[in-house]
């Protein structure tokens, strides 16, 4: 005969009263208040900036976090009329290299509407964002037809150069009175990297 008990048996699972109590380590201790410390430090920190000294930090954080500002090269800011002529823009000419990024400010008087346009560069770059206004109101596209100014104003692009080659750019309606002025992408610049040189130098050979 096989006998057997049939009283039901309880698992042996050690609780936490069960276990031996762990000591933290003296890092584990010092940690949180080492952090508690930091945020403190800088807490104060922040809270000692002038005005002044806090948008500067804020534009400072800004070029670092907005990739449509790091490493751009401000290009002269284009002037729509000028000295009271309002079929005269400065500068009329712009040279720009393939592959480098731009900012480029486009200010018009409010001597008359100007429809300002530039078809073939605009399709031929990469661009970034618009911004227009004070405050500054961001514009993202991939491209434009043209750049309206009824009373004068102000706006700026942020683009890389991408195809080589030479643009025209005007105001529509003035470019045939001669308002018209040159962009030219140049090619970027060749690397000019030394050749890698296998095996010892000539010298260490005739030092041997």
């Amino acid at each position: 005969m096989v006998s057997y008990d049939a009283r039901p048996r309880t698992p042996n699972i050690q609780g936490p009263r069960d276990r031996e109590p762990q000591i933290p380590d003296r890092e584990e201790i010092y940690m949180p208040r080492a952090l508690i410390l930091a945020a403190v430090a800088l807490c104060s920190g922040l809270m000692s900036l002038t005005p002044a000294a806090h948008a500067e930090k804020k534009a400072t954080a800004k070029m670092i976090l907005d990739p449509s500002v790091h490493g751009l090269k401000r290009l002269k800011p284009l002037q729509l009329g000028v000295d009271g002529d309002s079929s005269r823009m400065e500068p009329t000419e712009y040279t720009l290299k393939s592959g480098q990024g731009y900012r480029w400010k486009i200010k018009a008087s409010d001597l008359t509407e100007y429809a300002l346009v530039m078809p073939k560069f605009a399709r031929n770059i990469w661009l970034r964002k618009i911004e227009v206004g004070d405050p500054t109101v961001e514009i993202k596209v991939v491209t434009f037809d043209e750049l309206e100014f009824e009373d004068g104003g102000e706006i700026e692009l942020f683009f890389v150069a991408v195809r080589p080659g030479t643009y025209k750019f005007g105001p529509r309606g003035l470019m045939e009175r001669g308002m018209v002025g040159t962009i030219t992408v140049e090619g970027p610049d060749s690397l000019d990297i030394a050749p890698m040189r296998r095996g010892p130098k000539k010298d260490d050979d005739d030092n041997k």
